[in-house]
């Protein structure tokens, strides 16, 4: 919204600015010469400024792009890392270990991402 807010303004005294100057001009450039309106050159100047700003921007788009697939990546394979970990936590607690005293929960239990760790050896018990 800002963008347009910028930018509609701006059209407008462009083409106001082309409309009144119409009357073709002499432009030199090393080894070019041309003649055009004064207000067409400044329409064509805005135009190719307008192309380079999307340009320089969908380059910037692409780079966070590639940070935000990069970083997405290793999320997924860090919820993976602790549904292992989980796992491996839980079956520890659902299978007691030979020549040992079962291990006695904590009074205060245990809690992780979402549920406890009891709740999720209860679920994969019942599964099983």
């Amino acid at each position: 919204m800002l963008r347009l807010i910028i930018i509609v303004p701006f059209l407008a005294i462009l083409g106001v600015f082309l409309i009144f100057n119409e009357e073709p001009v002499q432009m030199y450039f090393p080894l070019l010469s041309w003649k055009v309106s004064v207000g067409t050159f400044a329409l064509l100047l805005g135009l190719a400024s307008f192309i380079i700003g999307v340009l320089v921007m969908f380059i910037a788009i692409v780079k966070q792009w590639r940070k935000v697939r990069a970083a997405n990546k290793q999320i997924q394979e860090l919820e993976k890392k602790l549904n292992e970990l989980r796992e491996q936590y839980i079956n520890n607690l659902t299978q007691p270990v030979a020549g040992h005293a079962p291990v006695q929960t904590p009074q205060e239990p245990v809690t992780t991402i979402g549920q406890s760790a009891e709740t999720d050896a209860e679920i994969l018990t019942l599964t099983k």
